[in-house]
């Protein structure tokens, strides 16, 4: 009995481990032509709580929490 235990047990576990490792979606990729400004932000429900930001040639930069919901944003220069 405490092995039959002992499978399902390692079943399971190999179940969520599997679950676990799906992939990540990818970020999609910027529209075609020209330099743009790409923008993280990052919310709290509908509140922005941070953003980081980088290209256009100028300098990268961040602010506030970059923790929770995150949406991509590309914008034309």
């Amino acid at each position: 009995m405490k092995v039959k235990r002992g499978v399902l047990a390692a079943v399971l576990a190999a179940g969520v481990l599997a679950l676990g490792a799906t992939p990540a979606h990818a970020i999609p990729p910027p529209p075609p032509g020209g330099d743009l400004l790409i923008v993280y932000t990052y919310y709290s429900g509908d509140q922005v709580v941070g953003q980081r930001w980088f290209g256009c040639g100028q300098p990268a930069g961040q602010w506030g929490t970059l923790d929770g919901t995150l949406k991509v944003f590309f914008t034309p220069c």
